[in-house]
């Protein structure tokens, strides 16, 4: 016998708390379970109980236990706000929705952006709808801890009438000579109240007899207040009147049998929502047998029937409420007019509708089959999942053909990263390696020679070039513009990060599409990136999240490696740094996202009192203006004395360098200092640390991934966000330049944190993050 504690809400007319007393009365049924029940705090404490069951249908509640078993299988927790502390029972299963296609939840809000939620092993998360999985997952809730169980109807009481039982209700509810659209739910914006109001007064103009009846809910929320507001928004005074007589709104709390004669009586149900976790009122609507006009591509579509149903055109949206990105669909309020009007004119949809909507229902949306989905849940394998070892290595009968399209041979984070990639996929002997050089974004950039070392460079030559429009089994692209288009192979895979949060517009016009998230749903590309900060970029653009994969860069421990003490004191004489302490930044310069200006704030103040430390910056001039964008950050946060005094004491480095000379300024350095807005991976930090160079860096970013969290010091930052003249939506951080001056004197004065990252720090990074790793973790999803 199983035995399940719940712990939830009950008796009152919200849908997290009538999910749960209706899952209670069919658990209720099970002979083989043991129930248990806490009743848990609403979370507002002008929530009143109120029984919403008739007596003669209500689950029998009586034969619940209400104290708290220690020795439970499971604990069932159905309330707000989330809770995902592990409960004393052996596993813990929370209910947890998105209705904003984002975790909104204080436990989401809490964490840096893109991290993942580590979960205890025993915690499972369940959810009404894709739409809200999408939204956990974007949140940072792995895909193996989200299980979609539907929500469900009682069909003994949620049926439809008798035609001459209909036709009295009807008349008792004086709506014998009307055609009623009706609408149930808190009337709030994201409810679609606008744009049905909209809808509803064109409607009026060539039906009079239509009427709209709207059901709100004045015991949890302000629905009446809603509406006033919504209507005074979108519609003219003279409009308000025209439609005012042919709106009826009920705020008084009903019954689940008044909720039902509702639906039984009404002749549609339309819910032009713009976000929803799923909208049981619509299943409930269509066990009664209305025809339901609902918003395209939300929650809704999981269970609708696809013949039976009228979806409204919609644009899937993202906008910052109350500094959070949320996301939700912008219903296209003519073509719901469109949709009204048709339901209207046609019977036969109203007709067939009633005919078959209540038996699709019966056979696949009752609280039974919600409560079978949740007893499988329930009776999963709690054991955990098998990882991959690191040196994993697939075992095929025949070589893997693999073309990667992308950028060689030029100082670009894409084209070191491709070079790389392919060197070591080229030591696999089960690939069959191929690869196409794409155009630069650029005509000023030009191929140069000698970023690699001449061995490594001969091996990329000796890589076989595809042959026009040569298919593979697998496709890789590291290039930009990004391109989710399906290759001619069996599977695409697009290497890409984000750096400020997003995909900007400026890709999605080199993309040549409108929408991000529409490109890649119609693709079946994977996108494989660096880092959890940069998968949120990807994700708040409305990319599919089980379609994500973070697989962290990687060095070459061949070239990035700490120097002996002899050799490495040989270099810096070399430099002219013996006498110096140095530290050191790489990078394309970018002030805004790099934070070039606080590190020479922080520098210039520091300059003031230590005489002998020295700052080298490596830019890139050869495919960026990396030297101009020190020089505007240096007019814009310093002063004329500022320049002056650490004008000795900057070295810039603008040209190409290869690989092994830009190892040397990392072996050579006694500090890496980085104090970036946006990264979507920040590789230097990685190359420095396998160097046994210490580092300073921003907290909270794509760093945070990878860096070791003894041995490197963080910048303490502030998430900001900003939105552009042209829509683009920028998260960043926002490093504290005083924190940074304390962490780089300390840096300066703690000669005993050098020498011990300097000895951990490489192995550390050895262990976990060479192109070999890298590769290994890419095969397993190609495999």
């Amino acid at each position: 016998m199983m035995k399940i504690q719940i712990e939830g809400w009950r008796f009152l007319p919200h849908s997290v708390a009538i999910a749960n007393q209706f899952q209670l009365g069919e658990l209720l049924r099970r002979p083989e379970l043991k129930l248990g029940v806490e009743d848990l705090p609403y979370s507002n404490s002008n929530w009143r109980a109120v029984n919403l069951f008739d007596l003669t249908v209500q689950p029998d509640f009586d034969k619940l236990k209400t104290e708290i078993d220690p020795f439970a299988d499971v604990t069932l927790r159905m309330a707000e706000p989330l809770n995902l502390t592990p409960s004393q029972a052996s596993q813990t299963v929370v209910f947890a929705l998105a209705e904003w296609g984002l975790g909104l939840d204080k436990v989401f809000l809490k964490k840096p952006l893109g991290s993942p939620i580590d979960l205890k092993s025993n915690i499972r998360l369940i959810t009404p709808s894709h739409w809200s999985k999408l939204g956990l997952l974007r949140s940072g809730i792995e895909a193996d801890k989200i299980t979609v169980v539907p929500w469900g109807v009682d069909p003994n009481l949620y049926k439809p009438l008798a035609p001459s039982e209909r036709q009295s209700l009807r008349k008792k509810l004086g709506w014998d000579d009307y055609f009623i659209f009706l609408n149930v739910s808190p009337l709030e914006d994201r409810n679609g109240i606008r744009p049905l109001l909209k809808a509803f007064v064109s409607v009026v103009e060539r039906y009079p007899h239509v009427r709209l009846v709207l059901k709100g809910c004045e015991a949890l929320y302000p629905s009446k207040e809603s509406v006033l507001t919504a209507s005074k928004s979108i519609l003219s005074d003279a409009e308000v009147a025209k439609i005012k007589p042919n709106i009826a709104y009920i705020g008084e709390t009903f019954s689940f049998q008044q909720m039902a004669q509702l639906y039984q009586a009404a002749d549609a149900y339309v819910c032009p929502y713009v976000a929803s976790g799923f909208h049981l009122s619509a299943l409930e609507a269509m066990a009664c047998g209305l025809p339901i006009i609902s918003t395209n591509g939300g929650a809704t579509d999981d269970f609708v029937h696809p013949d039976f149903s009228l979806k409204i055109d919609s644009k899937y949206r993202s906008r910052i409420i109350n500094q959070r990105l949320h996301f939700f669909l912008h219903p296209d309020w003519e073509h719901l007019l469109e949709l009204m009007e048709k339901v209207i004119e046609k019977p036969e949809i109203r007709q067939q509708a009633s005919q078959i909507l209540p038996e699709f229902v019966r056979e696949n949306y009752t609280w039974k089959h919600t409560v079978d989905k949740l007893l499988n849940v329930f009776k999963a394998d709690k054991s955990l999942p098998i990882h991959l070892s690191e040196n994993f290595s697939p075992i095929s009968t025949k070589k893997l053909s693999l073309l990667v399209e992308g950028w060689r041979f030029i100082p670009h984070s894409y084209a070191l990263i491709n070079s790389y990639l392919t060197l070591e996929l080229h030591r696999r002997e089960n690939i069959q390696l191929f690869h196409q050089d794409m155009a630069y974004v650029s005509d000023s950039w030009k191929a140069v020679e000698g970023l690699l070392s001449p061995e490594a460079e001969q091996q990329l030559k000796r890589i076989p070039i595809a042959i026009e429009n040569q298919a593979a089994d697998v496709t890789l692209r590291v290039h930009c513009p990004f391109n989710l288009a399906n290759s001619r192979s069996q599977k695409t895979l697009m290497f890409a990060c984000t750096e400020w949060g997003g995909v900007p517009q400026s890709i999605l016009r080199g993309m040549k599409v409108s929408s991000f998230r529409e490109a890649h749903l119609n693709s079946d590309t994977i996108i494989i990136t660096a880092s959890h900060w940069s998968k949120q970029g990807f994700l708040n653009s409305g990319a599919d999240p089980e379609r994500v994969v973070v697989i962290p860069l990687g060095f070459d421990p061949n070239i990035y490696y700490p120097l002996k003490p002899d050799k490495r004191q040989a270099l810096r004489q070399r430099f002219g740094w013996n006498n110096a302490f140095v530290f050191l930044n790489i990078g394309v310069m970018w002030n805004e996202r790099q934070g070039i200006d606080r590190l020479l704030k922080a520098f210039a103040i520091l300059t003031e009192k230590y005489s002998n430390i020295r700052l080298v910056l490596k830019g890139r001039d050869a495919i960026f203006p990396s030297k101009e964008s020190i020089q505007k950050a240096s007019k814009d946060i310093l002063t004329e004395t500022e320049i002056e005094r650490i004008k000795s004491r900057i070295h810039y480095i603008g040209e190409s360098l290869s690989a092994l000379e830009m190892a040397e300024l990392f072996q050579a350095a006694d500090a890496y200092v980085s104090p970036y807005s946006a990264e979507g991976f920040n590789l230097p930090v990685l190359e420095a640390m396998a160097c046994g160079l210490p580092v300073i860096c921003t907290d909270g970013g794509s760093t945070d991934d990878f860096v070791h969290p003894e041995l490197v010091w963080k910048i303490e930052s502030k998430l900001k966000l900003n939105v552009e003249k042209n829509g683009d939506i920028k998260f960043f951080l926002e490093p504290n330049t005083e924190h940074l001056i304390e962490l780089m004197e300390a840096m300066i004065n703690n000669s005993s944190f050098r020498i011990q990252a300097s000895q951990n720090l490489s192995q550390f990074v050895a262990d976990n993050f060479t192109w070999k790793h890298v590769v290994d973790q890419l095969l397993t999803v190609i495999f």
